[in-house]
């Protein structure tokens, strides 16, 4: 798949070409200033961590005892994001390519289904709503941009290209292109282009191989 003028082949390297594109200068990024983004953007360290967690995952299918290790490794780099970052993506969580997050403090997102090219503030919560015994978890579309301090629970879809704003709690379905918020989430417009919040969109034709 070709994502900004480049060959990538990994749901990880979708998510770092958008990252790429968004913060840095795209492929024409100099070598020092991806270093640094490495070393010091700490959002790209919790995508990382949740991509290796899933990577892990798949590793011990294949071979027990390396999968094994690897884990160990994902348990502690993820026991760190929660100590320092307050960050918690499960490795179960199934999110497609073009992942990013703006801010990192407080997210939370369980096993639930989350498409590609979805944006997370910070302390979003995604998961179970476990107050009304619900025990199923969201499936969120592409194209989602979620607001800082939205709530999304419960065994509920979210349809492509919807934005959920700020301080949502939301806990039943929405159409595709809904502009929802409030407590609870409701619509308060359809057919509502969140493009120029998504900002860099993978092409679509489903995940790279």
């Amino acid at each position: 798949m070709l994502v900004d003028g480049a060959q990538v082949t990994g749901d990880f390297e979708v998510d770092l070409a958008k990252m790429y594109a968004i913060v840095l200068d795209g492929p024409r990024t100099s070598r020092l200033s991806r270093l640094r983004f490495w070393l010091f953007d700490y959002e790209l360290h919790c995508v990382a961590c949740y991509r290796f967690g899933r990577w892990a995952t798949r590793l011990r299918t294949r071979n027990r005892l390396l999968g094994v290790l690897a884990l160990g490794v994902y348990w502690f780099w993820n026991r760190r994001n929660i100590r320092v970052h307050h960050a918690d993506i499960f490795r179960r969580a199934d999110i497609g390519p073009g992942l990013l997050l703006m801010h990192r403090s407080g997210i939370i997102v369980g096993p639930a289904v989350v498409g590609s090219n979805c944006v997370l503030h910070q302390n979003v919560t995604i998961g179970q709503r476990i107050a009304d015994g619900d025990q199923g978890l969201p499936t969120i579309g592409d194209d989602v941009w979620i607001g800082p301090g939205a709530v999304i629970t419960g065994a509920i879809t979210v349809g492509d290209g919807c934005t959920i704003s700020a301080g949502t709690v939301l806990s039943k379905d929405v159409p595709p292109h809904s502009l929802v918020c409030g407590n609870p989430g409701r619509v308060i417009a359809k057919d509502y282009d969140n493009s120029n919040m998504i900002n860099f969109v993978v092409p679509s034709g489903g995940r790279p191989s």
